[in-house]
């Protein structure tokens, strides 16, 4: 099992009395594409936080990969996203006075393999493998097309070979053509890996990649998140 979420509520510390998230029971199965669809405010962020150890529950069991995260100190957490979990966000949050090789060097920095002399021949493989012309490897993010910062945050999340892949509204800024090709490689290196994807967006046009489609709302009980 992937993910195993039991009886997880969370409350910000500043607002106790007012939940954001209530679920009872959730699973994800290994090797499982799930598509999470829902409005802002409704706890998405909140609840890619909670998978991914940023934050922990109030109350509940949060398992992902076999490992209970809600018994994890934060930086044991912090150990586990970068061993386990490949995370690509909305913006991409590239840095953008590093190339591309060194923005997906720094994802490898909390993760056990820093330490492989194999690492940038791996980096040069994902990026070829996606594409990405070598003539643009050493160019900073800043000066990259959309395309190809696209290309280099799937490659950055991809780099520790993640048993786990969260994507967080990634398509929102992009337009469809960009969008297109977007999911087209994503789709292409999560089936060539076996990974587990867990896709958050409000974009429904997005549903037909995925064979599990979950509405947040019939997920999380609380029905008027922050």
């Amino acid at each position: 099992m992937a993910i195993n979420l039991s009886n997880v509520c969370f409350h910000y510390p500043d607002r106790p009395k007012q939940r954001v998230l209530d679920i009872p029971s959730w699973t994800v199965s290994s090797g499982e594409q799930v598509f999470v669809h829902g409005d802002s405010g409704g706890g998405k962020s909140t609840l890619l936080n909670l998978l991914s150890g940023l934050l922990s529950p109030s109350e509940g069991q949060v398992t992902i990969l076999g490992q209970r995260l809600d018994q994890m100190t934060r930086r044991q957490r912090d150990r586990f996203r970068a061993n386990h979990i490949g995370y690509v966000f909305q913006q991409f949050n590239l840095l953008p006075y590093l190339n591309a090789i060194d923005n997906i060097r720094l994802a490898s920095q909390f993760s056990a393999r820093k330490k492989t002399i194999s690492l940038h021949d791996d980096i040069k493989k994902l990026l070829m493998d996606l594409n990405l012309a070598e003539k643009d490897w050493q160019i900073p993010a800043r000066k990259l097309s959309i395309g190809q910062q696209q290309r280099v945050a799937i490659a950055r999340a991809m780099i520790n070979k993640p048993q786990l892949l969260i994507a967080d509204e990634p398509t929102s800024s992009l337009d469809q053509s960009n969008r297109d090709a977007f999911m087209a490689l994503l789709m292409s290196m999560i089936n060539e890996n076996d990974i587990t994807l867990l896709f958050v967006s409000h974009d429904m046009s997005l549903a037909n990649y995925f064979s599990r489609i979950e509405a947040l709302v019939d997920i999380n009980c609380v029905k008027e998140a922050d």
